[in-house]
């Protein structure tokens, strides 16, 4: 199995709800020292919709975070290969839920993040459901790619607090 790739949501809701900084610096200290292993990897995509959050007023413990540790989060550009997967996940989502549905999801980082896990063999970590169609793991089930949440990979990895 290949390593887990975190959407934007699993940095911004995982500090918002279960392990807000700065109270839960254990949680992120272990998080980084995944990411140290070898084991969490993320798209460069998903790093700039966290840091989007750096324009708004209020300040984020999370986008500081993840901006001081940026070059270590990212996995490298995008191969030929994985433009190809991109566009082949593009077409199924506008195929499957009409344009009008798809050109929103299709315009972030879900669908570099879906192809590089899936090349990469590896897991997508989101906390999208499905109660919408155009949705991570939607279409990560249409191509074979493995989601689980937040929970489930820290428990996946054996996390100790």
């Amino acid at each position: 199995m290949g390593r887990y790739w975190p959407d934007a949501n699993v940095f911004i809701w995982g500090n918002r709800e279960p392990y807000p900084l700065p109270g839960y610096r254990k949680y992120w200290d272990w998080f980084e020292k995944q990411v140290d292993a070898g084991k969490i990897i993320t798209h460069w995509k998903v790093i700039e919709e966290v840091l989007e959050g750096e324009n708004k007023k209020d300040d984020d413990p999370i986008v500081g975070w993840v901006k001081s540790r940026r070059k270590k989060l990212t996995a490298a550009p995008d191969t030929k290969e994985c433009q190809h997967m991109v566009g082949r996940m593009c077409k199924y989502a506008c195929e499957k839920f009409g344009v009008e549905r798809a050109v929103e999801f299709t315009r972030g980082a879900d669908l570099h993040l879906i192809a590089s896990a899936r090349l990469d063999d590896g897991t997508v970590v989101t906390q999208e459901s499905t109660k919408k169609l155009v949705r991570i793991p939607t279409v990560c089930e249409a191509f074979g790619v493995r989601h689980i949440t937040l929970y489930r990979m820290s428990k996946e990895l054996k996390i100790h607090l």
